[in-house]
C-alpha cells in the first residue's frame, strides 16, 4: 500500500476508535468534532493516491464514515419543519419505502456547503454536449416548455423519505428533445451552482416524473431546497436531484460527479440501497 493510502488507513482507524469511544462519553460533541476532523484529513489525502481503483475504494470508505455522522446530524431534523407541509409518517403499503429508510414528516435540508443567494434572474440552464442544438435558457424560457405536476416521493441517502411531494415544473424529456441528443448521447453529467455535479444515465433522466421543478407542494421552492430551479429524480437517492441547476451536459460515457468521486454508487438506486461503491 502507498504512502497516501496508508496513512488515509491509519485515519480511519482512529476516526472508528473515536466513534466507539463516544458513546461513553457525557458530552459527545467534541468526539464527533474529532471524528470529522479525522474523515476531513482523510478525505483530503485521495487525491495524492495514484492507483485509481484503490483511490475510490478508500473514498467509498469514508464516505460510509461520513454518512454515519450525518446521519446522527440529521436525526434531529426529522419532525416538522416549519416551511413546508407536514408529510406522513406512515402508509398502508410496506412496499412504498426502500430498505433502510424511515419517513419524515419534515423536509431537512442537506447540501454542499452553504445555499447561494441565488435568485429568478440567476437562473440560465444550459444544455450542451452531444446535443444537436445548444440551448441556453433562463427560468421563463424554461417555464415555456409547459409546466406539470408530479406527486412522487423523496429518498435521501442518509437514510430518511418524505411521501407525497408535490413538484411543479417541466419534463426534463421535453428540454432535452428541443435540444435533440445525438445517437450517440447515453449518459448526462448535470451542474449545479456553485460547483456541484452528478452523474445520470440518459434513462433514468427522462422519465415522465424527471422534472426541473420551481414548486414545491405548490409553494415556491425555497432556496434552501433547491430554489428557483432545481432537478428532480425521485426514483434515485437525493443527491441526483441537483439543485440550483446550471447544466445538463450530454456525454457518450458515464463521468461521475461531486459525491461519486467521493465514494458513492455512481446510480444510486434506493431499493437496491446503492448509498456507496461497492453496494
Amino acid at each position: 500500500m502507498s504512502e497516501p493510502a496508508s496513512r488515509i488507513a491509519t485515519l480511519l482507524r482512529r476516526a472508528d476508535e473515536v466513534r466507539k469511544a463516544a458513546p461513553a462519553r457525557r458530552d459527545p460533541a467534541p468526539a464527533r468534532a474529532q471524528l470529522a476532523r479525522l474523515l476531513s484529513e482523510a478525505r483530503g489525502h485521495l487525491d495524492e493516491v495514484d492507483d485509481a481503483d484503490l483511490r475510490l475504494e478508500l473514498a467509498g470508505a469514508i464516505a460510509r464514515r461520513v454518512a454515519d455522522l450525518d446521519h446522527e446530524e440529521v436525526a434531529t431534523l426529522l419532525g416538522p419543519s416549519p416551511e413546508v407541509a407536514v408529510a406522513p409518517t406512515t402508509t398502508d403499503d410496506p412496499g412504498r419505502v426502500p430498505p433502510g429508510q424511515h419517513l419524515t414528516a419534515g423536509f431537512p435540508v442537506l447540501h454542499v456547503g452553504r445555499a447561494p443567494a441565488w435568485g429568478e434572474e440567476d437562473v440560465r440552464l444550459t444544455v450542451t454536449g452531444l446535443v444537436t442544438e445548444r440551448l441556453v435558457l433562463d427560468l421563463d424560457e424554461v417555464r415555456a416548455f409547459g409546466s406539470v405536476e408530479r406527486t412522487t416521493d423523496f429518498h435521501c441517502v442518509t437514510t430518511w423519505s418524505r411521501l407525497d411531494n408535490t413538484w411543479t415544473g417541466v419534463r426534463v424529456a421535453d428540454v432535452l428533445a428541443r435540444a435533440v441528443p445525438k445517437p450517440a448521447a447515453t449518459h448526462a453529467v448535470v451542474s449545479g451552482y456553485p460547483a456541484y455535479s452528478t452523474n445520470l444515465s440518459l434513462e433514468d433522466l427522462t422519465g415522465d416524473d424527471v422534472l426541473l421543478a420551481w414548486m414545491h407542494d405548490r409553494e415556491p421552492l425555497p432556496v434552501e431546497h433547491g430554489g428557483p430551479l432545481r432537478l428532480v429524480v425521485p426514483h434515485l437517492y437525493g443527491w441526483k436531484s441537483v439543485k440550483w441547476v446550471t447544466e445538463i451536459r450530454l456525454t457518450d460515457r458515464d463521468v461521475r460527479g461531486y459525491w461519486e468521486e467521493r465514494g458513492y454508487h455512481d446510480l444510486g438506486d434506493p431499493w437496491r440501497e446503492q448509498r456507496f461503491r461497492g453496494d
